[in-house]
């Protein structure tokens, strides 16, 4: 442990101490909130002042801090499951407290983490309904954006991309509307971030809708708009993913690298790992065009390694398979190919599970049946193959077996004429006479020149 890992646990220590011995009465929400304000996301050092901040607005019965403190432990917990349950007590405080905006806040709150921390879709898209239908009875026009925002994400997920891309162009007029308005500083930073958010999401749509110029056009803007990076990293780590993917789609492979690996460091700064995913498939994809197989198969298997890890399945990645499976098939690599047909079999049941309207699509264009008929010739040559290396190994264990009786019979013979040819130049020896051995009806355990046989019980 270092120098300054010390001191910081020491500090942290003694802020803990500090805060358990401290009467909540004498404690202000700010003095307890500065505690936990540098901590980054998902550091559980601050639920301990959290905790204390909640326990603070609950003896003092205020509503509106103990939604303000679940929405903080929500941040700071690492565990999924924490999170949602911190999620359904700021919507049971926020139902007491019958503010429509707060309430609309905490539903939307709740299906953030199943759409980006459980990556179950259905039931994010249940709570954005709530958060939406909420948000009807409220004024505040930022909390209507943000919600239409993560229903248009959904949208886009489920392959609506026509409808997403009008939730995304009506949040990116009403951020940008908002950023004339002379704002507090941190309310700018928010609205920023809403419409660089949208513009990249909308982007995405046009390019699935196939609005390459379109597409184009708001990832340069964005980029060209985007001038304090330090304070929008993440939303400059996206807009380098779509460069990175519009400079691939024009051919322009090394400096679609450049944009894309770019865009992998800082979504790995930031844990963004849904992103991540996509952008290694990207990476994949040009090292293949590239003609650099081995980098190539890195990052296609690194996806992989993600979607086994994280769950994070999208139409958009399913071709990873596609080529990692005609990797296999050059190579004469059957279990690989089974493995690559097994998971493309089963991406594309969630597909079809999540994604009704994307089932016949996926159907017409990746036809199921080859893939089940190309299964079924793989594993029945594979068993063959099998069959014939075990037929091999018999023959060659039997054939050895032969020419080791063989041997063995051989030299049993030569020792036979040896032994009668001993026994007649003895017999012709003066003074030699011939024995005839007296049978006793019994054979004797142990005779020189003979071998002895031992069983080993078990």
């Amino acid at each position: 442990m270092n120098y300054h890992h010390k001191l910081s646990l020491l500090i942290f220590n003694l802020l803990s101490f500090f805060m358990l011995a401290q009467d909540l009465e004498k404690l202000t929400y700010k003095t307890i909130s500065d505690l936990y304000a540098g901590y980054p996301e998902n550091d559980e050092r601050a639920i301990v002042f959290v905790n204390r901040y909640i326990e603070k607005a609950k003896s003092e019965h205020c509503l509106n801090k103990q939604i303000i403190g679940y929405e903080e432990a929500i941040f700071y917990t690492k565990n999924v499951n924490c999170k949602l349950s911190y999620a359904d007590s700021a919507i049971s405080v926020a139902l007491q407290a019958k503010v429509p905006d707060v309430i609309s806040r905490s539903y939307l709150g709740k299906g953030i983490i199943y759409y980006y921390n459980k990556r179950q879709y259905k039931q994010a898209l249940e709570q954005y309904l709530k958060a939406y239908q909420w948000s009807q009875n409220s004024d505040n026009d930022y909390q209507k954006n943000k919600v239409i925002y993560h229903l248009g994400m959904v949208k886009s997920y489920l392959g609506d991309y026509q409808e997403a891309s009008r939730h995304f162009r009506n949040t990116a007029r009403y951020f940008e509307e908002r950023l004339k308005e002379n704002l507090n500083p941190n309310i700018k930073l928010n609205n920023e971030a809403g419409y660089f958010n949208s513009i990249y999401r909308l982007s995405n749509c046009y390019r699935n809708l196939g609005l390459y110029s379109q597409e184009d056009s708001l990832i340069d803007m964005g980029l060209q708009k985007l001038e304090n990076i330090n304070d929008h990293l993440l939303e400059y780590g996206y807009l380098q993913t779509g460069k990175g993917v519009q400079l691939l789609r024009k051919g322009d492979k090394n400096e679609a690298l450049k944009h894309l690996k770019l865009s992998r460091d800082i979504l790995l700064i930031n844990q963004d790992y849904g992103s991540l995913t996509l952008v290694y498939f990207y990476l994949g994809k040009a090292y293949w065009l590239q003609g650099n197989r081995a980098e190539s198969l890195r990052y296609l298997n690194k996806v992989d390694s993600m979607i086994h890890k994280f769950h994070f399945i999208s139409p958009e990645i399913r071709s990873n398979y596609q080529y990692l499976l005609d990797d296999a098939k050059q190579n004469g690599n059957v279990d690989g190919q089974l493995y690559y047909i097994d998971q493309l079999l089963k991406m594309d049941s969630i597909l079809i599970a999540d994604f009704p309207m994307m089932a016949s699509k996926i159907y017409h264009e990746y036809d199921r049946i080859p893939l089940l008929q190309g299964k079924r010739l793989l594993e029945k040559k594979n068993h063959n193959i099998n069959l014939l290396t075990i037929a091999a190994v018999v023959s060659i264990i039997i054939m050895l077996l032969v020419l080791l009786d063989y041997r063995r019979r051989m030299k049993k013979k030569r020792i036979d004429i040896k032994y009668y040819e001993l026994l007649e130049r003895m017999k012709n020896q003066d003074g030699f006479v011939e024995t005839i051995p007296i049978s006793s009806g019994k054979k004797r355990a142990f005779q020189p020149g003979s071998y002895r046989r031992y069983q080993i019980k078990t």
